[in-house]
């Protein structure tokens, strides 16, 4: 059904609105552009012709007093316009971190800047040959890694199959949605939202399947934007980039849906890491900055010194195993029935290929991990990292966790080593599950960061030539 409605709206939008090339001359006015400015700047103009035409001072005079008077406007505007939207979306960071980012100009560079000589298949090659050759470098360890699973109680409820939804909740969910099309839609997203009185039907069958354990074959299909890490890293370096995937609207609508009743199953079951604060409501990176500082705070009001452990994974979004995270789903948070069937489709049998310039790369298996820029990707790493907090709870060290990012920190006096050997004890720990669950740690930017009095510095480094120290 998904397939040949695809294809009913390709064609029929071909037939009645054909694409044409054509050169728009597009007039943009920003937001705060009012009655006001707009009266300013039609006097400005008026008082600017007359100063040409007569040349007099006067008129002169006048127009420098307006065209003043026209850009403080444009100022208080924009300030106000600003004001406005931070006060009205206090509570939505992933809008006010673009916001920010707009007003700063830390905008990535666009695929234009890629150099020419990268092509899709490049970029393509290189994305699959980094993730084959970090799990080839990935030793198993079984058995060193204790068993986490005692250490986790299972769920008495399970969830044997998602709910249905009905005309009024697509409705919502469609409006919520941002109108972004991308490569793989068959129609635009704007236009597809207008036409939601007449495809209302079909596409409630499509996000409805979700109860028969079934994921349609067309939303197991990936675009690949490759973007640059950072702006001012070299652009002809294919290691410069990430693959972040692009999927239709209708796929990340049936996400949404499972993403919820997910959340809510997980947080009725209380099935969340307590310290896990990536993606969760409520939870944000500012919070977390704010719990770790204030404990390594009242550490150093004790006289103590704490140790912050940074722990950085190599692409650990993308080499995280499929069994492991079915086996996460079906006995750490009691998915079974269609709903595990789903998780199975939804993994199985998906494809991706990179799109730059015009041009597509050949398609490839996905084979490990969840893509990136999904709804359900990031709620999947962090049900695979489940049995994590319990491995560190077991040296009583203190973490925080947001997505892939994991912080250790312990507190002591200087002249005491038994943290520290258990901090030591807790990375070796950590390193070797990690491995075991195909997640390479990366040394090279693990980082280590001493915190406390700066007077008990020397003293503390002196105290521990004992050899009680962590490599990173």
């Amino acid at each position: 059904m998904t397939g040949n409605m695809g294809s009913i709206f390709s064609n029929t939008l071909e037939a009645v609105a054909p694409i044409k090339l054509k050169k728009v001359r597009e007039k943009r006015t920003v937001p705060w552009y009012n009655s006001n400015t707009h009266s300013l700047k039609k006097e400005t103009h008026s008082l600017e012709r007359k100063w040409r035409k007569t040349n007099l001072e006067v008129f002169r005079i006048a127009w420098k007093n307006r065209m003043s008077s026209y850009r403080q406007a444009l100022k208080t505007a924009r300030a106000e316009h600003i004001h406005k939207l931070v006060e009205n979306n206090q509570n939505n960071p992933r809008f006010l971190f673009s916001t920010v980012a707009r007003l700063i100009n830390n905008q990535m560079p666009p695929d234009l800047n890629i150099p020419s000589q990268l092509n899709s298949n490049d970029f393509m090659n290189f994305f699959t040959d980094k993730i084959d050759n970090i799990r080839n470098t990935i030793t198993n360890v079984d058995s060193t890694v204790s068993n986490t699973s005692a250490l986790f109680i299972a769920p008495k409820d399970k969830l044997q199959c998602f709910t249905t939804i009905g005309q009024e909740e697509l409705n919502k969910l469609i409006t919520a949605s941002k109108p972004t099309t991308r490569l793989l839609d068959p129609v635009p997203t704007k236009l597809l939202k207008e036409l939601i009185p007449v495809t209302e039907e079909p596409l409630l069958n499509i996000i409805n399947s979700l109860s028969l354990g079934h994921v349609p074959k067309p939303f197991k299909l990936e675009v690949i934007k490759p973007l640059i890490k950072k702006p001012q890293l070299d652009p002809s370096e294919l290691a410069n980039y990430r693959p972040i995937s692009n999927l239709p609207f209708m796929s990340k609508l049936l996400e949404k849906v499972v993403s919820a009743q997910m959340c809510s199953f997980l947080q009725k079951n209380y099935l969340y890491e307590e310290f896990q604060w990536g993606f969760r409501p409520h939870h944000s990176t500012e919070t977390a900055i704010v719990k770790i500082t204030n404990d390594l705070l009242l550490a150093s009001d004790q006289g103590c010194i704490s140790l912050l452990v940074v722990l950085d994974l190599s692409a650990a979004f993308n080499t995280i195993d499929h069994d492991i995270l079915i086996d996460r789903l079906q006995n750490y948070t009691g998915i079974q029935g269609h709903a595990l069937r789903w998780f199975r489709s939804y993994l199985s049998d998906r494809y991706h290929f990179v799109y730059l310039s015009g041009e597509s790369s050949h398609p490839s298996p996905i084979k490990y991990g969840v893509p990136q820029g999904s709804v359900l990707g990031p709620l999947l790493f962090s049900i695979y990292m489940l049995p994590l907090g319990n491995i560190i709870r077991k040296y009583w060290i203190s973490f925080h966790c947001y997505a892939d990012d994991t912080q250790l920190y312990t507190s002591t006096r200087p002249d005491e080593t038994s943290k520290l050997f258990k901090l030591r004890e807790c990375v070796k720990n950590l390193k070797d599950w990690m491995t075991n669950k195909f997640l390479l740690l990366n040394s090279k930017k693990t980082e280590i960061l001493l915190i406390g009095p700066r007077r008990m510095y020397c003293y503390f480094l002196y105290s521990q030539k004992s050899g009680c120290y962590i490599r990173q």
